[in-house]
């Protein structure tokens, strides 16, 4: 039987830290369940859901995960997801939609704060955020997935926000994913030419 652990790992991005990483997580029996990772300003960062045997115990997990990685300076955290706070062991209860938020134009302070408090008051969950700022021009992209609890109305938060944003020259849009994932991989059409 597995047991699933929620792992970070912060290194120096050079040619070889994913080979190592995955190599650990070899030797180690790991399986990995869910991941995202990423590379800011030369550090790779990777977050990720994984499985490993039961009776590994979490200290060798990191630390050989750790002596594997040392050549890249890599810091690594495990956490017990059933040891958190209200976790229930399940998905979540009631099914939400989900849709990509985009946010950009000149940089200011108090743009991801104001969003975040934004979105929590609608009981809206942001499962995914990417952003940019461009030095040269001072402005900055922002994309975020979010997760959107059954009745709340997408069109009016954007509208919402909009209005906000307006006043800073800042644009903003939101798509269900659905839409972005039927553009990116269109279902081919098939049209019948025969004539009767």
């Amino acid at each position: 039987m597995a047991k699933r652990y929620i792992m970070t790992v912060l290194a120096a991005n050079r040619t070889g830290i994913l080979a190592a990483l995955a190599n650990a997580l070899d030797e180690l029996g790991g399986n990995i369940r869910d991941v995202s990772q990423a590379v800011i300003h030369k550090f790779f960062a990777v977050i990720m859901a994984a499985d490993f045997p039961e009776d590994q115990d979490p200290e060798v997990i990191v630390d050989h995960i750790r002596a594997v990685c040392r050549p890249f300076g890599a810091e690594v955290t495990l956490r017990d997801p059933s040891e958190e706070m209200g976790f229930d062991g399940e998905t979540e209860p009631t099914p939400k939609e989900r849709y990509v938020l985009t946010l950009s134009g000149p940089d200011r302070p108090g743009v991801l704060r104001f969003l975040a408090h934004r979105l929590a008051l609608d009981g809206i969950d942001l499962v995914d955020l990417q952003g940019r700022q461009q030095e040269s021009t001072q402005t900055f992209l922002a994309a975020m997935e979010l997760s959107v609890p059954p009745g709340t109305d997408a069109l009016h938060l954007c509208e919402e926000l909009r209005q906000e944003f307006q006043s800073d020259g800042i644009t903003v849009t939101m798509q269900h994913r659905r839409i972005i994932a039927a553009l990116a991989h269109p279902e081919p059409v098939g049209f019948n030419t025969a004539v009767p």
